[in-house]
């Protein structure tokens, strides 16, 4: 099964993963990783690098959420914006890794995940601007596909299991966090909708690897 699964791979090189926190990103993308056989990326590292060689007047989206106060943590629709400014601010070098990791020949296929995934990544438009890759076609290349967890209470007790941190705030910055995701995941779907991109909701867990194949491998 799973050498017919990695023969079946041979249609794209770059697979995104974008989604809510809290809808399990990165439990399937584990799991993709050992049954695929291929190589993973995750967005959190290449933006906390991005922070390391950027400062807040640079790139004051990439650095929002550092500068918070405790009661911009309370405000979940805040929040979700930021979400936002985030994801757009990491296409340019998100892509420009895309574009690299494709035009490279007998490079391993990989799979990109994180919340800064944005459905305009997946697009072929959001790659014509890229002079060093003139002519890229990607068509073929990415397949991106959107988890999402719209319940807010599975949502909650996935980050409180996650860590991270996320158990010394408050409850109230709690349940604010966990409804800026919820904000986010209903956005993400919907925009991937309009581009016609596949959305996969994350419930029921025991077979939501199954599902994410038959979308990658069809």
């Amino acid at each position: 099964m799973k050498d017919n699964k990695r023969l079946n791979t041979n249609g794209w090189r770059v697979v995104l993963i974008g989604g809510n926190s809290g809808a399990g990103k990165t439990y399937v993308t584990r799991e993709l990783v050992q049954q695929l056989g291929v190589s993973f990326l995750m967005v959190d590292d290449i933006r906390i690098a991005l922070h390391q060689v950027t400062t807040q007047t640079q790139q004051p989206d990439l650095h929002v959420f550092l500068n918070y106060q405790p009661e911009d943590w309370r405000n979940p629709d805040k929040i979700f914006k930021d979400w936002l400014r985030v994801g757009t601010a990491m296409i340019k070098p998100l892509k420009a890794i895309i574009a690299h990791h494709i035009m490279v020949p007998d490079t391993r296929k990989i799979i990109i995940e994180g919340d800064g995934i944005l459905p305009s990544l997946a697009l072929q438009s959001t790659f014509s601007d890229l002079r060093e890759f003139t002519g890229l076609n990607i068509k073929n290349e990415i397949r991106a596909v959107f988890l999402v967890e719209n319940d807010e209470a599975i949502i909650l007790d996935k980050l409180r299991k996650r860590g991270r941190g996320f158990n010394e705030r408050s409850q109230e910055e709690q349940k604010s966090f966990t409804h800026a995701s919820w904000l986010y995941g209903k956005w993400l779907r919907k925009e991937a909708e309009v581009h016609s991109l596949p959305v996969l909701y994350s419930q029921p867990k025991k077979t939501v690897i199954e599902r994410f194949l038959e979308i990658i491998l069809e």
